[in-house]
């Protein structure tokens, strides 16, 4: 081989990180507007309009999660317009963000450029593309996995006391996008953090933890004050009702070893081996098992433990086969640090699985787009969706409600959209189709995010928050003078949160071929 230059490598290394920008946000951008699942896929769409609005999550509408999704959609929004490709450009650039940050953190731990690029792309391919649309726990994950990123840099660089300041910032972010897998992650890292500053007398980095968390909270509450959101409130929604739904689900948690294996095995087995070439490399060199690359190693563990068990606890679709790669790219760190044998096979054969896994799930979940239930759905039945409005110029529109003829699904939607912009009077609008607010000229005035009966969404009768949910119903109905609550016919959701929420004598019900309609009895919440 030739020898390169200074110059040149630079230039390669540009060539290489402009290749990673242009693919990362490319993949996302592409296969975000195959197919739509309406209560994933437009999670933050309406909330994120709402906010520019003059309307804001926790005060104006109920949430479990997501607080800072919908405002960083509002900013995106807000330099763009409401329209689907300033949705999806906030996905893209959260997926180039994890790309590079993987890149770059894979070069700083001694791994090849061309190796670090490798694994990159394949991150790229299996992260944020999986949902393509802003998603709670993807953000929530990212964030986390960013954070993680930070603590691997702050290992090797003791010295720089700011990066675990940032890693503490990325954590707070992460947390509010979602609290799991969020707090799973923090209980996990704490003690090994901990106990690792101490034993490397690192005070000073124990300060600046604490200084940093004290002056988030501190923040966050002023920014509270200043949205006249009420912290109460706040911690009421996403505090102490989500860990009631926590407290239920784990301790009706099961799972098999069978069906753990099945699902995480391209997980676990680099990550036991590389615990076991680690183990054997720091027995025979005699290292500190608080060393840096024993404290990474503990981190990376701590990782995928927090990841797969919030993937079995909330038994959604598993989206965290990024993973993967992450898990082999440091498997391949520390075979070049030992003294095995095989190196080059190694590689190549880790080189391999890393391909065909993420083949494997970039089909599944990219081309299939399982994540959006459309596993089993003719994508090429997908029609354009700027027929329904032009603010969602780019879907190609296709659904797991009207999976053989899209086209009767918009004409519904179409429908619904006329007849609401005929509505005179407040309504209240219940529908996992959360977008049509920001194409009607009425405002929706949804009381949830999302709307569930399952009290995944809102507080069901069995849960000790009811009553205050039915009184943030009841005080939005006042407020808002609602006249007519709406629900859309063909979507089938449940009117629970009528009949549960609101005094059978406060309303009279009605139907017709689009809607199902609960007129609210004048006066009846003087």
């Amino acid at each position: 081989m030739f020898p390169i230059s200074r110059k040149n490598k630079i230039i390669l290394n540009y060539i290489l990180v402009l290749i990673l920008v242009f693919f990362s946000f490319a993949v996302n951008w592409n296969y975000a507007k195959y197919g739509i699942f309406p209560i994933d896929t437009f999670l933050h769409y309406d909330s994120s309009y709402r906010i520019l609005e003059g309307e804001y999550p926790v005060k104006d509408y109920w949430i479990v999660s997501g607080f800072l999704v919908d405002f960083i959609q509002a900013f995106f929004f807000k330099i763009g317009e409401v329209n689907w490709q300033a949705y999806i450009f906030h996905s893209s650039l959260f997926n180039v963000a994890i790309s590079l940050f993987t890149f770059f953190l894979l070069i700083e731990l001694n791994l090849n450029k061309f190796y670090a690029f490798f694994y990159a792309v394949s991150i790229a391919i299996l992260a944020y593309p999986v949902s393509g649309t802003p998603f709670v726990d993807m953000h929530s994950t990212y964030f986390c996995l960013l954070a993680t990123y930070l603590i691997f840099l702050a290992t090797k660089k003791p010295k720089k006391n700011y990066i675990w300041a940032l890693t503490v910032l990325f954590f707070a972010l992460a947390f509010l996008s979602k609290q799991v897998p969020t707090v799973y992650l923090i209980i996990l890292y704490s003690p090994i953090i901990l106990i690792h500053l101490v034993i490397t007398k690192n005070f000073q980095a124990i300060k600046v933890i604490a200084a940093t968390l004290l002056l988030v909270i501190l923040s966050f509450y002023l920014i509270l004050e200043l949205l006249k959101i009420d912290y109460k409130l706040f911690l009421l929604q996403y505090i102490y009702f989500p860990q009631s739904i926590g407290s239920d689900r784990l301790v009706n948690f099961q799972f098999t070893i069978e069906d753990f294996f099945n699902h995480y095995k391209f997980i676990l087995i680099p990550l036991f081996l590389l615990i076991f070439i680690s183990l054997k490399t720091f027995s025979k060199n005699k290292i500190n098992f608080y060393s840096k690359d024993f404290i990474n190693i503990l981190i990376l563990f701590s990782l995928c433990s927090g990841l797969i068990f919030h993937q079995v606890l909330t038994k959604n679709q598993i989206y965290i086969y990024f993973l993967i790669p992450l898990c082999f790219g440091f498997l391949q760190i520390q075979i070049e640090k030992s003294k095995i044998n095989f190196k080059k096979f190694l590689k190549y054969l880790i080189l391999f699985v890393v391909i065909f896994t993420t083949t494997k799930y970039h089909l599944r979940f990219n081309e299939d787009r399982k994540f959006h239930e459309l596993a089993n759905v003719d994508l090429s039945k997908a029609i354009e969706s700027k027929e329904l409005d032009k603010s969602l110029e780019g879907i190609q529109w296709i659904s797991p409600y009207f999976p053989n003829n899209p086209q009767n699904e918009i004409i519904f939607l179409k429908e619904i959209k006329s007849e609401i912009d005929n509505i005179n009077n407040k309504i209240m609008v219940f529908t996992h189709y959360s977008f049509l607010d920001s194409v009607t000229s009425n405002n929706l005035n949804s009381p949830s995010r999302t709307h569930t009966v399952d009290g995944a969404s809102m507080p069901m009768k069995d849960n000790k928050y009811f009553r205050d949910y039915k009184k943030y119903i009841e005080d939005i109905i006042v407020e808002k003078n609602i006249k007519q609550i709406y629900f859309l016919k063909f979507e089938k959701l449940s009117t629970k949160a009528i009949s549960q929420y609101i005094k059978k004598d406060c309303y009279t019900q009605s139907q017709d071929k689009l809607f199902i309609q609960f007129k609210i009895e004048k006066n009846c919440y003087n």
